[in-house]
């Protein structure tokens, strides 16, 4: 059985953005303006990865185990068969075996998350919990450390959090825990524009169809902007049409959504969706934006045109610009 901890830990904190920081902070010049834009990708607030329990661990799901260890045990002394009471007892020392080895893994989750949340407040604190987490695990074997390194590196340095995540061992790991790390590593690969690492590791992800939606969706976003970034944006459109944007359950991964929309339909020519969803990211937060508009290779030319027109329609870039407008105006006498 596979490790629950690893495979909770990873649908909750991968499906929050990783954190990459695209380059400095630069100025988008709106006609004769310069207005600073924030080009750094800012965090999701953290999820509480307790908030869905693990399903054979949650209270009914124990009490209803309980009771049927119970009535087998009643079972097997009426039977008087001490074999049967013999199978019975080591099936149970076995059950409580797992249990136990299950909430050491919860107490560990919960140790982890909490190092975590603390770690936000800012670089001094991230580089406490990281030396907190080398001194844990000095070896870097443990996979869930490891994610939790790389989710704080990757807000100060995703090559860094790249090559943590590339150290893993994750045939360690279930199935879906290793298809949510190569999702996060998939991830920061594309904010840094590197398409065809991506692209090998979304041909690798299995998205599932059932479970958590947000982390479906997250994985399902990454894969499809991968695959749109590379040639098989009809693919990713077909992936991406479950996921709509209306669905308020979707919640942080929405913008994620909007990433590979806007991809996808560039690569199709819809130049009127990849409009529509720029100007969704936009209201959402001028900032992500920034991820188009910004120079140098891996965003094709024509799609910044069109990120930096749907960007200089907002309000306060107008407003800028009309207040620069009035002071290069000559005074009238």
């Amino acid at each position: 059985m596979g490790n629950p901890s690893t495979t909770q830990f990873c649908t909750k904190f991968v499906h929050q953005r990783a954190c990459a920081k695209a380059p400095p902070a630069r100025s988008l010049r709106a006609g004769t303006v310069a207005v600073p834009l924030d080009l750094s990708m800012p965090p999701a607030a953290a999820a509480d990865p307790f908030a869905g329990q693990i399903p054979f661990l949650n209270k009914k799901t124990l009490t209803a185990t309980a009771g049927v260890v119970v009535l087998i045990w009643v079972t097997a002394i009426l039977t008087g068969s001490k074999i049967v009471i013999a199978v019975v007892a080591v099936l149970t020392i076995a059950l409580g075996v797992l249990l136990g080895y299950a909430w050491r893994q919860i107490a560990k989750q919960k140790k982890v998350f909490a190092l975590l949340q603390g770690a936000q407040a800012s670089p001094e604190a991230r580089a406490a919990a990281l030396a907190e987490l080398a001194a844990q695990d000095p070896h870097s074997k443990d996979v869930l450390n490891g994610i939790a390194k790389a989710q704080l590196q990757a807000q100060d340095n995703p090559d860094l959090a790249l090559q943590t995540l590339q150290g893993l061992d994750l045939s360690k790991v279930p199935q879906d825990a290793a298809d949510q790390v190569r999702t996060f590593r998939a991830q920061l690969l594309l904010v840094k524009n590197r398409t065809r690492e991506a692209r090998d590791l979304a041909d690798q992800i299995n998205v599932p169809t059932t479970g958590p939606l947000q982390a479906r969706a997250m994985m399902a976003a990454v894969v499809a902007e991968a695959w749109a970034r590379t040639g098989r944006h009809t693919q990713a459109l077909v992936l991406l049409e479950d996921y709509k944007l209306d669905n308020p359950q979707l919640g942080q991964t929405q913008p994620m959504l909007l990433f590979a929309r806007v991809f996808t339909h560039f690569a199709l020519g819809h130049k009127d969706r990849v409009l529509k969803f720029l100007r969704l990211l936009m209201a959402q937060d001028i900032n992500l934006l920034g991820r188009f508009v910004q120079p140098g290779p891996g965003i094709h030319m024509e799609l910044r045109k069109l990120a930096t027109e749907v960007l200089q329609t907002h309000p306060t870039l107008n407003k800028a610009a009309r207040a620069q407008h009035r002071m290069t105006q000559p005074r009238s006498r």
